[in-house]
């Protein structure tokens, strides 16, 4: 039993080392997804999320967004968790302007915010 699992094995190798490798891609297709930012950083609150870090020359800092503000509705979908909100924030379309409802000091303050384009390039 031993041994044809190792003939299955070698067999899948030596088939996968016979295809012709392709291209990898140098440019993003025009239909790939291209995620967004908006340059927050946020830890869990008790009413949404609460933003912990803003990016000095980023979107949300320069729409109003500041250190401490909580965030409770991102395009009118209400934001429970951290990782919620960065899928909505990466899955907005670079380019678009998002709607973000925001508590402050008790006042209830909404900022319209430009999507830019994530940065994905690899760090060294």
């Amino acid at each position: 039993m031993k041994s044809i699992r190792s003939l299955l094995l070698c067999a899948l190798l030596a088939a996968c080392a016979s295809q012709e490798s392709l291209p990898l891609p140098t440019a993003a297709a025009p239909d790939s997804v291209v995620p967004g930012t908006i340059g927050v950083l946020v830890d869990l609150a008790s009413a949404g999320v609460i933003v912990s870090a803003l990016a000095a020359d980023g979107p949300a800092a320069g729409a109003g967004m500041r250190v401490g503000d909580v965030v409770q509705l991102f395009n009118g979908v209400s934001v429970v968790d951290p990782r919620q909100f960065y899928r909505l924030v990466l899955d907005s379309p670079p380019g678009s302007r998002v709607q973000v409802e925001l508590l402050r000091a008790g006042s209830v303050i909404r900022v319209t915010v430009p999507v830019e384009e994530a940065d994905t390039a690899p760090r060294g």
